[in-house]
């Protein structure tokens, strides 16, 4: 199982590393199941996903340049998670799920009900995360609201110490919002006496902004959160291509733990096989959501035709032109894993290998997925 064996070995003892959740027993039988079918690479599944990552809202507010949904790239209609479909999905998974999501390509806090979808996965134990651009009306009494629905982690992404810096990638983002809506959650902890949600100053490095990453962490420590810088990815060419300032992420020698370990739904009721996916061509299934058609259980689409191909193609990636057209076929990780495994198997060291994608390839690996009447258009726009 080249690599896999050592990995789960590594895993199996230790606790699970989802902050702020209840350990259950069905709970952990059910991580343990889905780390035995991942090492088997069982395609038709017993175990239910550990994590639920869903997108309470699918617009934002902001135009980011090098994001699907800031660039104006034409995915799914806009559409807004509802309670009753959230709770479905809560009713089927809750009792297995250790954390919860509430982001993907979206801002969150446009989403008026996402309070009350916290609290709820809260009182089930759920450890629950969303990150934000933050640049969005918030009040003390707001602060209050989140800090008491018992949110675990909040991620803010602020790419800048001042608003010259920070405005150039999240465009029409207000810096002293941002900044004021972090103090207020801050004092409404403090107010509270509550230690969570832990607060964390997620910083994307890119070209322009590199030398502000230390001034950016000291404004972190001074607000009491925690930071995080990473190399930003961009559509096209990577802007350091030599890792002269920043390096890629590394690449994780095992099959994609998602397709086992992780759900990912969008507020219409589409499944997608990961957060990168963006076009509703490539999703894997759709749950019936808000009077639109589907299957009326997640499980249906979680062992339907297409997931479990996706499974099969860290085993054997063969298939018909159809099958070769799914979006897990070419991904950059399945890929590098087949190549991994054949460097290994021909009794050369890891240490050896070398990843063909890095970490901006394999984003760009999802744009090239852009349906091609899609493209067309978009290709026509740029010429006028």
């Amino acid at each position: 199982m080249v690599d896999v064996g050592s990995s789960l070995a590594r895993e199996l003892p230790r606790p699970p590393a989802f902050e702020g959740a209840t350990p259950t027993l069905r709970r952990i039988l059910n991580l343990y199941r889905i780390r035995l079918e991942w090492y088997r690479r069982a395609t038709v599944l017993r175990s239910s996903p550990a994590k639920l990552c869903i997108e309470a809202s699918s617009a934002c507010n902001l135009s980011c340049p090098h994001c699907f949904t800031g660039a104006g790239e034409i995915g799914r209609h806009g559409a807004t998670l509802s309670l009753a479909f959230y709770r479905r999905v809560l009713a089927e998974l809750g009792d297995s799920l250790w954390q919860i999501e509430f982001h993907n390509w979206g801002e969150p806090l446009l989403n008026k009900q996402l309070v009350t979808m916290i609290a709820e996965a809260t009182a089930r134990g759920i450890s629950t995360v969303f990150c934000t651009n933050f640049s969005v009306p918030f009040d003390a009494r707001s602060a209050e609201a989140l800090v008491s629905a018992g949110l675990k982690i909040l991620g803010v992404s602020i790419d800048g110490s001042r608003q010259e810096i920070y405005e150039q990638y999240r465009v029409h983002g207000k810096l002293d919002l941002v900044l004021r809506n972090c103090r207020l959650v801050a004092d409404a902890k403090h107010r509270l006496g509550c230690s969570t949600p832990r607060m964390n100053w997620t910083y994307h490095v890119f070209p322009h902004n590199v030398d502000d990453v230390e001034a950016a962490h000291a404004l972190a420590t001074e607000l009491g959160m925690d930071f995080h810088a990473s190399r930003g990815r961009v559509f096209g060419s990577d802007w350091d291509p030599e890792e002269k300032r920043v390096p890629h992420d590394p690449v994780a020698t095992i099959p994609c733990f998602t397709l086992w370990h992780t759900a990912v739904v969008y507020a219409d009721g589409s499944v997608a096989p990961c957060r990168g996916s963006f076009y509703p061509d490539d999703d894997l299934g759709r749950m019936s959501a808000d009077g639109r058609p589907g299957a009326m259980s997640f499980g249906e689409v979680w062992n339907g035709d297409r997931f479990q191909l996706a499974r099969r193609f860290f085993t054997q990636r063969s298939g018909t032109a159809a099958e070769q057209n799914h979006i897990c076929f070419s991904c950059p990780y399945l890929v590098d894993w087949h190549a991994f495994a054949g460097h290994v198997l021909a009794r050369r060291t890891a240490e050896t290998w070398t990843p063909r994608f890095n970490s901006n390839d394999r984003y760009n690996y999802f744009l090239s997925r852009r349906p091609k009447e899609a493209a067309k258009r978009v290709a026509a726009a740029g010429s006028r």
